[in-house]
């Protein structure tokens, strides 16, 4: 069998694993965004977003397997376990807009964006743990790195509106303080590109990439017909 790991506490991306059909162990990586932004200030948006998402997965490989033996006790039966690591950021103006955190802040953000076309970048990495031949523990065999890109068109909201929606709290804690499962989903337009991207995972690449290292996607189901 073989397991997925999502370093992840989104419940957004866990939802869209789920109804995909696996039912993922999760790990919330321990991660300083901030800190780790600054320490780039000359990268582009698609650079930080894949720096952001491999972050994570190093931030939580170490843990598996205790994670593992947590899950099920010693664990006989997994043969590989995938773990998957995502960020998602949104380039406006060519300028990166991650989490608001706060209410004026995502003003601010939603008075420059509203009416406008952004792209939403969605980083995934993914990395295949082995048992080790001589039973010592796990190793990682293979790796991959990859984003997705999806333009959002937004509606302008009124104030009133606005306001409402950051009274939520929704929007907080969401990549460009806005979400397209959520209360904000009536204030995108439209989109062009992959939708399972904007909400932070993209099913169709994460399953090219699996597919690259040799995983069969359809391993993954907690129900494998197969």
């Amino acid at each position: 069998m073989t397991r997925l790991l999502l370093a992840s506490g989104s419940p957004s991306r866990l939802r869209i694993l789920q109804g995909a059909g696996i039912d993922p162990l999760i790990a919330v990586p321990d991660v300083d965004e901030d800190a780790l932004e600054a320490a780039h200030p000359t990268a582009s948006v698609r650079e930080l977003v894949s720096l952001l998402a491999q972050a994570k997965a190093e931030a939580v490989l170490s843990r598996v397997p205790d994670l593992l033996t947590h899950e099920s006790g010693p664990d006989t039966t997994t043969a590989e376990v995938v773990v998957v690591a995502c960020d998602s950021v949104l380039e406006l103006d060519g300028e990166p807009v991650g989490k608001p955190h706060t209410a004026q802040r995502t003003r601010e953000i939603w008075q420059r964006m509203a009416g406008s076309s952004p792209v939403l970048w969605s980083a995934h990495w993914a990395g295949v743990l082995a048992p080790a031949n001589d039973s010592s523990g796990w190793h990682l065999r293979d790796h991959r790195a990859a984003e997705g890109q999806t333009r959002v068109h937004l509606a302008s909201p009124s104030d009133r509106e606005l306001e409402d929606y950051i009274a939520t709290g929704e929007p907080f804690e969401v990549a460009g303080a806005l979400t397209i499962d959520g209360l904000g989903g009536a204030f995108v337009s439209g989109i062009e590109g992959d939708h399972h991207n904007v909400i932070g995972l993209s099913l169709p690449l994460l399953r090219t990439m699996l597919a690259d290292m040799g995983v069969r996607w359809t391993s993954l189901w907690s129900s494998d017909g197969a």
